[in-house]
């Protein structure tokens, strides 16, 4: 069978509206796609790489399914290690995928069991559906999911049509985010498409700069932690190119010190960043929205990030 890319959505700031629209919830974990055929499952990647070795749960639980399954079967989703039901740890799907040794693999399926979490049906006995509407795949994947569907190794993901209540869960959840698909539209292979829009849960806080990076023009920030001064990121996105450049010309006036490619600053620049979370003592997906020149960089507080504890 061969295997295909999986469909991608595009990121917006804005749930749309409108009954053309249904939601689901974002999940943060590894877009994957299971392909079942004669008997034998395969976890393909976006990337198309097999992850049968790295996910050995999930091809036990699809072992037992097989029987009663119509194959050949195309299921797309995200493997995910899930902390609650709206909020899945990027971090241990992440420390899962990086693990080759069978041995440490059979430890961690113990401590973290990652599940197959089902969004929609590519193909179903053979048959294509990439052509048919999304809610006609919907309806077709939650038949077929619900009654094989085990807590702990797969999962259907609902789909919702009141965005303002669903995104209201899955923010007091501190979950990643939502997906807003048409439900007319078709599986399209490869593609980053309109059809379907991801909007993200951003958090958002201050922090003062530290030093710049010639090498690759990234702002390391950081917030005081314990008493002390703590680096948690790098920034380079968001930034116009004025707001570059100057931030750029204020570092290197008012320089301490250069090391390598780095130089550094005592803290007293503020700006605003929006992030994801804090995982690995990092912010993730850390972008600019603008400077703080009403905080002083004292203010720029540990306690005063919205949520999540240092790892």
């Amino acid at each position: 069978m061969k295997f295909l890319k999986p469909m991608l959505p595009s990121l917006v700031t804005e749930i749309p509206k409108g009954e053309e629209w249904g939601y689901e919830v974002k999940y943060d974990g590894f877009r994957a796609m299971i392909y079942v055929e004669a008997g034998e499952t395969t976890i393909v990647s976006r990337n198309l790489n097999i992850l049968n070795e790295q996910f050995p749960e999930i091809i036990e639980a699809f072992r037992h399914l097989t029987p009663t399954l119509k194959h050949p079967l195309i299921l797309d989703g995200e493997l995910c290690v899930l902390d609650s039901e709206l909020k899945a740890n990027f971090e241990k799907i992440q420390h899962r995928g990086r693990l080759k040794n069978k041995e440490k693999i059979d430890q961690a399926k113990k401590l973290n069991p990652v599940i197959f979490l089902a969004f929609d049906l590519v193909m179903e006995d053979g048959n294509s559906l990439v052509k048919t509407p999304f809610l006609k795949r919907k309806r077709r994947l939650e038949l077929l999911v619900e009654k094989r569907q085990n807590p702990q190794f797969l999962k259907y993901v609902p789909f919702n049509e009141d965005s303002t209540k669903l995104w209201k869960m899955v923010s007091d959840a501190n979950g990643e985010g939502l997906i807003a698909k048409r439900k007319d539209s078709l599986w399209e292979e490869g593609q980053r498409s309109r059809q379907w829009l991801k909007i993200k849960n951003m958090m958002i806080a201050s922090f003062f700069i530290l030093a710049y990076d010639d090498a690759n023009a990234f702002f390391h920030i950081g917030c005081i932690y314990k008493g002390g001064t703590k680096l948690i990121g790098k920034v380079g996105q968001g930034f116009t190119k004025e707001e570059k450049e100057a931030l750029t010309t204020i570092v290197k006036k008012n320089k301490v010190k250069t090391e390598n490619s780095l130089t550094y600053v005592n803290p007293s620049i503020c700006i605003e960043v929006e992030f994801l979370e804090i995982s690995k003592n990092e912010l993730r997906h850390p972008k600019f929205r603008r400077f703080r020149f009403d905080k002083s960089w004292e203010e720029c507080t540990w306690e005063a990030i919205p949520k999540g504890e240092l790892n």
